[in-house]
């Protein structure tokens, strides 16, 4: 074993106790002894996203990419930083590169459709989601940003499709009754409407939001109904 594996399996027990600082020493010295190792990069680039140090993270997995273009987990942690830092087209493109890499990386699509959505490009975020929940239905909360980019476009009766079926799976989402509620209305269904803002304010007494939609819409039922 050479030396900058040495400090690399130290930097590795400093994780396991969660001896962060201590980890990124270890690797730094790793790199001063071997500085085109990409796993370092890439470690050390995981462990500055994990303390909040976004630009040295984002450096750090860009010169993991540079020593090995195809490093597909290099990628999606590049994405995600990129995406927390606010730089949306350039989170999109990482994610891109993931998924082209390893198509079989459905986290790294579920993040590219969560780029697409904040981009304010609807189509393309559905149409990701879509993909994941396609290989991966398990993951649930894609039906809730599906349903969120179908309200946004319009499409209320596709939105409330969505939000009953992650509330299938998350029956105690009061966030997501709230979204229903409001797309039943939008639909000019009063009456599921109401329903579904009783639900959420059952499940979130201090749920404001559900609770004035659900006076305004009691308010509105009694006078014209």
């Amino acid at each position: 074993m050479g030396i900058a594996e040495e400090h690399m399996d130290k930097a590795c027990i400093c994780l396991r106790e969660g001896k962060l600082r201590d980890a990124i020493n270890e690797y730094k010295e790793a790199l001063k002894i071997d500085p085109q190792n990409a796993i370092a990069h890439k470690s050390l680039g995981s462990i500055y996203y994990r303390v909040a140090m976004l630009d040295e993270s984002i450096e750090e997995l860009q010169e993991a990419i540079k020593h090995n273009p195809h490093y597909a987990d290099a990628y999606y942690e590049l994405g995600i930083s990129l995406y927390r830092r606010g730089r949306l087209p350039d989170s999109t493109k990482a994610f891109h590169e993931a998924v082209k890499i390893n198509p079989n990386f459905h986290i790294a699509r579920y993040w590219l459709g969560l780029s697409y959505y904040y981009s304010g490009k609807l189509k393309e975020a559905i149409d990701y989601f879509k993909q994941v929940l396609d290989k991966e239905p398990h993951v649930v909360v894609a039906h809730y940003h599906i349903g969120v980019a179908y309200a946004r476009q319009g499409r209320f009766k596709d939105a409330i499709g969505e939000f009953e079926k992650f509330i299938k799976e998350v029956p105690d989402s009061a966030a997501a009754y709230y979204n229903l509620g409001r797309n039943y209305y939008n639909a000019g269904d009063i009456d599921n409407a109401i329903v579904a803002f009783k639900k959420a304010v059952e499940i979130d007494p201090q749920d404001e939001r559900s609770k004035k939609n659900l006076e305004t819409l009691q308010e509105i039922k009694t006078k014209f109904f």
